[in-house]
């Protein structure tokens, strides 16, 4: 995982990875292939204040899951958190990845049928062909793996079921 703080202009200011240099722009560290998303991304959070999630490529190959903060002040102004993923990830189709996103939320294969409308039996070769892409050796190691690179960015974390008190007894 990396972290780094720009200023109002994309520039680093710090990062935790040493390859990070100041003053250079964040995008500089993407592949050229992601670099005008990841410019799109900070541009979006600096400029219209928003939380920013994409999945981008770095210019060594590397694969990230990318979230963007904007922060109060102009000389750190945007917070960048990196995840970087398994490149076994890529290779996945995007019913496999699809799939996996809801066993990551807790959904049974009964449920992850009904919603991505195909038989359990479907579902079950999604997870087969998964497991042999990412080399995972069991379906408990394909629901780790779920739970940690393959949350959707969209969705909010579950409260466990919990009820929030209001107070009253």
């Amino acid at each position: 995982m990396s972290v780094a703080l720009c200023d109002s202009s994309g520039r680093i200011v710090w990062g935790s990875n040493p390859d990070y240099q100041a003053g250079v722009y964040a995008w500089e560290y993407a592949s050229v292939k992601d670099r005008e998303a990841c410019k799109n991304a900070v541009s979006r959070a600096l400029v219209l204040r928003d939380t920013q999630r994409l999945d981008a490529t770095s210019h060594i190959g590397e694969h990230f899951h990318v979230w963007m903060w904007p922060l109060e002040s102009l000389e750190l102004a945007l917070c960048i958190l990196a995840l970087q993923v398994p490149n076994e990830l890529t290779k996945l189709t995007e019913r496999e990845k699809q799939s996996l996103q809801l066993l990551a939320q807790g959904l049974s294969t009964r449920e992850i049928a009904k919603s991505m409308d195909v038989s359990v039996s479907t579902v079950h070769t999604h997870f087969l062909r998964a497991r042999k892409k990412l080399k995972l050796r069991s379906v408990e190691a394909l629901i780790g793996f779920s739970a940690r690179y393959c949350y959707p960015p969209t969705v909010p974390l579950k409260d466990g079921g919990k009820k929030k008190s209001n107070g009253a007894a």
